[in-house]
């Protein structure tokens, strides 16, 4: 495999770029995490299908990993990230997932992930076709979809979830990454179809 420079793209307190290895680092950390809490209820009858809609970062990445991992359950997890490019670094859940994907084969553990726009008809039955085809009734279901946008696919609308404030400005500390400062951070209250972007995402 050919040498990456990961050079870092800072944004105020955001990293806009991740490193594989950190990356690989992290979800290694997680699994063990995930063993020693499982503990004896590992491999039990009463976890053994998961699905995890937003599986490769946060709350989504942790619930994947410690179903597989931890109580040794069937996986599926969807979510929609970049692979690297010529002069781009990949998704930081890209590289999570690169890792997640080579423990659960070198163990011979079942995670399966579909790649793509969680709220699209062609995703939902890419999901529906994976469980019907194993005869899969699912023991738990997680959902941490965390996407900024959301396309209507019945129609041209774009919805948008912004972090605002209702009513007031936030006025509060924050961290410049780049500069290695803390700063003044100041976040304008939320217009109207701002309060009602996020719930058309985050909930479709």
């Amino acid at each position: 495999m050919s040498e990456e420079v990961v050079r870092p793209r800072i944004r105020g307190f955001i990293s806009l770029t991740a490193h594989p290895d950190g990356c690989a680092a992290n979800v290694r950390e997680q699994v063990e995490v995930a063993r020693a809490m499982a503990g004896e209820d590992a491999g039990g009858d009463g976890l053994r299908r998961v699905l995890v809609v937003g599986s490769s970062t946060g709350y989504g990445l942790a619930s994947a990993l410690c179903a597989t991992f931890g109580y040794g359950a069937e996986t599926l997890g969807v979510c929609l990230e970049r692979p690297s490019e010529e002069d781009k670094a990949g998704s930081a859940g890209w590289y999570n997932l690169a890792e997640a994907h080579r423990l659960a084969a070198a163990e011979g553990r079942a995670l399966h992930t579909i790649n793509g726009d969680a709220f699209s008809h062609e995703v939902k039955q890419q999901v529906v076709d994976h469980l019907r085809e194993r005869g899969a009734q699912l023991d738990l279901v997680v959902y941490s979809l965390a996407s900024p946008v959301r396309q209507d696919p019945d129609s041209d609308t774009t919805w948008r979830s912004v972090l605002k404030p209702i009513g007031e400005t936030y006025t509060g500390k924050s961290i410049d990454l780049r500069r290695g400062q803390v700063v003044d951070a100041h976040n304008e209250p939320a217009e109207e179809d701002e309060i009602a972007s996020p719930v058309r995402v985050l909930g479709g």
